[in-house]
């Protein structure tokens, strides 16, 4: 029986010419044949989501052929718009792809959406949350090596300065630790929605697996916005880092131009004043013959 299922099908009609061992042989492939069609059916139905907020009457499931060929259009678009995505910003293509599947779980709640486009949505976002943690993680780095720096040579002023310069530093750290505790949350919850999207798929017994479009809708707004706010929290504590290091930069200079005056008032020789005309002496005679006459007295 396994042997004659994996020979080719032969023409439709054909196993009625046959003998009664090649009609069996021939009736065996055909209905191996149909089973993996029907099965194949069901996989696909299977990797469709439908909305569990909406009462079962209400759900729209594709039986017709108009139907199937318009989810069989899904499909290919689908498939088009991954091969536009290749090579895109992640920030963009998870913008594209959250916008689109937020679309079809807002507007067609009593239809089905594909499982690949959330599962799609969610693996870019992860994808993105792991380069936005990244990021914050080698900021945290950064300034924290710069609090860590200590000048001994530093004037009282310049200590003022690193100590006011650490304190900024220091609040941006515990900000960006706050930051990172909020993309764990978000990661979270994202691998928990995406783990009940494949547990209602695994789990179908009777019926299309069921998922809570309004929960996805609303997880991939927040995710949205969050990725904006961790944007601009990146740039904020950029600009944070950047006061911190013109506080200290300015203390600096401070020092180098009162340390100027002093150092060239050293440098300078001191220069004996010459000695002025005695008081009370004669300027000597000029060359005149009264003075010839004076010399001669």
């Amino acid at each position: 029986g396994s042997r004659s299922c994996q020979a080719p099908p032969p023409a439709i009609g054909a196993h009625r010419r046959l003998g009664p061992v090649q009609g069996r042989r021939a009736g065996c492939v055909l209905s191996c044949t149909g089973a993996a069609l029907r099965a194949g059916g069901q996989v696909a139905d299977a990797m469709r989501l439908h909305n569990s907020d909406v009462d079962e009457a209400e759900r729209s499931c594709p039986h017709d052929d108009d139907e199937l060929d318009f989810e069989d259009e899904v499909e290919s678009f689908f498939d088009l718009r991954q091969r536009t995505l290749v090579g895109m910003d992640q920030m963009s293509a998870f913008r594209i792809v959250a916008l689109g599947v937020l679309r079809k779980l807002r507007t067609n709640i009593k239809g089905s959406v594909l499982y690949g486009e959330v599962e799609d949505a969610f693996s870019r976002y992860f994808r993105l949350l792991d380069g936005d943690m990244q990021k914050f993680a080698s900021l945290h780095e950064t300034l924290r090596d710069a609090a860590d720096k200590q000048d001994p040579k530093a004037t009282a002023a310049e200590r003022t300065a690193l100590s006011t310069a650490s304190s900024i530093l220091l609040e941006a750290m515990r900000e960006i630790a706050v930051v990172l505790l909020a993309c764990g949350e978000m990661q979270r919850r994202a691998l928990d929605l995406k783990m009940t999207a494949q547990r209602s798929i695994s789990e179908q017994r009777a019926g299309p697996p069921l998922i809570s479009f309004s929960k996805f809708a609303e997880f991939l707004e927040e995710a949205l916005a969050v990725c904006d706010q961790l944007r601009r929290k990146h740039e904020e504590l950029h600009q944070q880092r950047m006061r911190a290091m013109a506080v200290v930069a300015e203390a600096r200079a401070a020092a180098a131009a009162a340390a100027a005056p002093s150092s060239a008032s050293t440098a300078t020789p001191s220069v004996a004043p010459s000695p002025g005309p005695l008081r009370g002496a004669q300027p000597p005679p000029r060359d005149t013959a009264e003075g010839q006459r004076q010399a001669a007295a």
